[in-house]
């Protein structure tokens, strides 16, 4: 249920069209400007309380780009530069990690990881009608 939010928020923050939930990111392909979301199962928390459920996951997030397009600290300058009001229901921790490939043509891949948690409250069980009228309809049948 957090997995729409998730998108949503890390499309608009880093400004990537194209957002995929693997178990983890191809060396290779065409997946170059591609944001991967890599969710640990045993990071996801979930809580109902007051009308809504509240979400915290903890994951990494992969990046894989050629070398001249990205720099060294992608992620936290994207934090930085980001205007989306739900920034900070993302959090990124640790330190980002950078793994140089080499890629088709001479080209230098860098593939750029790191860790984050994220938080959401989403609608619990909201009202979607009157039941009395229901009661009402099974007892004219």
């Amino acid at each position: 249920m957090f997995r729409e939010f998730l998108e949503k928020d890390l499309a608009a923050i880093f400004e990537k069209e194209r957002i995929n939930f693997l178990n983890s990111l191809p060396s290779f392909g065409s997946e170059l400007g591609v944001l991967f979301v890599i969710v640990d199962e045993d990071g996801i928390k979930n809580n109902f309380r007051t009308g809504e459920n509240y979400f915290s996951v903890v994951g990494t997030i992969e990046f894989l780009d050629d070398a001249t397009q990205t720099s060294f600290g992608f992620f936290n300058q994207r934090m930085a530069l980001s205007k989306y009001k739900t920034a900070g229901n993302f959090r990124l921790l640790g330190r980002e990690s950078n793994e140089s490939l080499s890629g088709d043509g001479g080209i230098i891949l860098v593939k750029k990881s790191q860790k984050f948690s994220y938080r959401i409250a989403t609608p619990y069980n909201p009202a979607i009608g009157e039941i009395e009228g229901l009661i009402t309809n099974l007892n004219t049948n």
